[in-house]
């Protein structure tokens, strides 16, 4: 069997040879070898792959923060209505216990002073109630 790299001019012996006389039937084969790659070529693809997946795991972790700093921009904006929510309770109870004042005040017979009465205490009225171990500086 005869091997060639896309030669022709075996197919002219072929002829020939057939007009003369038929002994064998010669074949031919066209083989293609892969020539090798350089060292040089081997190292720019693998420089070129590895600068890819250096680039792509830069793109990945910069989304990953993204991700994270949306996450925690979620986590702070829960909070803050939280707190906005207990503060409008807080106010709510504020104002209750400000309308409240007054009644239970007066409830305990307290007085309500007005512009033109002042109301004067007596120091030595609250000295007597108070027990002995408690803070005389009020």
């Amino acid at each position: 069997m005869v091997q060639t790299r896309g030669n022709l001019a075996i197919r002219e012996r072929e002829k020939q040879q057939s007009s003369h006389s038929q002994q064998y039937n010669q074949k031919t084969t066209v083989v293609t070898r892969r020539a090798e790659l350089p060292g040089r070529e081997k190292l720019l693809y693998l420089a070129s792959v590895l600068v890819a997946v250096a680039l792509c795991s830069i793109v990945a972790w910069r989304y990953v923060h993204i991700y994270d700093l949306n996450h925690q921009i979620a986590a702070a904006q829960s909070q803050t209505n939280q707190i906005n929510k207990d503060i409008a309770q807080a106010a709510r109870d504020e104002q209750v216990l400000r309308q409240a004042i007054v009644p239970t005040a007066l409830s305990f017979g307290l007085v309500q002073a007005t512009e033109h009465e002042p109301i004067f205490v007596n120091r030595n009225s609250g000295e007597d109630k108070q027990s002995p171990g408690a803070d005389t500086d009020n």
